[in-house]
């Protein structure tokens, strides 16, 4: 009879343990294609990223798309490996909001990336080669899946229909000179958050396309991600300077608190965010 139970209780162990490893591969497969993506994208990042320099006076990070170019015509390349990587991702998987909101930003701007080395060299994500009406956004940048993807899409019909986040449109790159900065890592789940207003934070110190702020004229001049998309600012609180304002530093937010201002935009400098193309 002990030998029974003992028998018994081994196999019962064996089942828990069956059952356990069952429950992690179904609770991690979803995020191993995605995983593998953000890996490889972040290495394609920190590969070809480049510090500040300017371009038409604007400082701005930049990407060595030559050198990317280049490496691009090897099929086992480092490029190459991340678009197949991400065609492998289900999306539809996607659970956690971050999570799902990081891979679609990272997906967005690896597709323009993609635009841009698929016909480079080209001054900016406008030109001809892309485009014949200098309108990229609806053409059909990236597979996800098995289904193909525009910028236009993923922004609007993914990103913005389902979060309603304003960040989002500074986090999406137009690849050109005067977007918010790029940096050298993948947005992620986790940091997700801290990553889009450090983003907005820095791009708002930048007197050349985020903010200049004339006191004595008492003109206060933003980029123009905050003119194209104000619709998602006017129903907030305060507006757009009501989006603004916790991003700034204190002087200059108590500043604009009790003195009014008159709001103009910065004009968009949409040369291609490319090494190549520093002063």
């Amino acid at each position: 009879m002990r030998i029974l139970q003992i028998r018994s209780a081994g196999i019962r162990r064996i089942s828990l343990l069956w059952i356990a490893a069952l429950l992690t591969v179904t609770v991690d497969a979803p995020h191993a294609d995605v995983v593998e993506f953000d890996r490889l994208y972040g290495r394609l990042l920190a590969e070809y990223w480049h510090p500040s320099v300017e371009i038409h006076g604007i400082s701005t990070t930049v990407f060595d798309y030559a050198r990317m170019k280049q490496d691009a015509k090897y099929p086992d390349s480092l490029f190459n490996r991340t678009l197949q990587a991400i065609k492998g991702v289900d999306s539809a998987r996607l659970q956690e909001a971050n999570e799902t909101k990081a891979f679609w930003i990272n997906a967005y701007n690896f597709a323009a990336m993609r635009l841009v080395i698929d016909h480079y060299p080209v001054d900016s994500i406008r030109s001809l080669s892309i485009s014949l009406i200098r309108y990229p956004w609806s053409r059909k940048a990236i597979r996800i899946g098995n289904k193909d993807y525009s910028l236009k899409q993923i922004e609007k019909d993914i990103l913005i229909e389902q979060f309603n986040d304003p960040r989002i449109v500074f986090a999406v790159s137009c690849a050109a000179v005067s977007c918010p900065d790029r940096t050298a890592q993948p947005f992620t789940g986790q940091r997700l958050d801290a990553q889009l207003d450090a983003m907005i934070r820095t791009f708002l110190e930048n007197p050349g396309k985020g903010l200049r702020l004339d006191r004595d004229r008492r003109v206060l001049t933003l980029g123009w991600i905050l003119e194209k998309d104000r619709q998602l600012f006017q129903n907030r609180p305060g507006g757009v300077m009501g989006f603004v304002l916790p991003y700034l530093e204190r002087d200059v937010r108590e500043w604009l608190e009790v003195n009014p201002v008159e709001i103009k935009y910065f004009e968009h400098d949409w040369t291609l965010n490319d090494l190549a193309q520093a002063d």
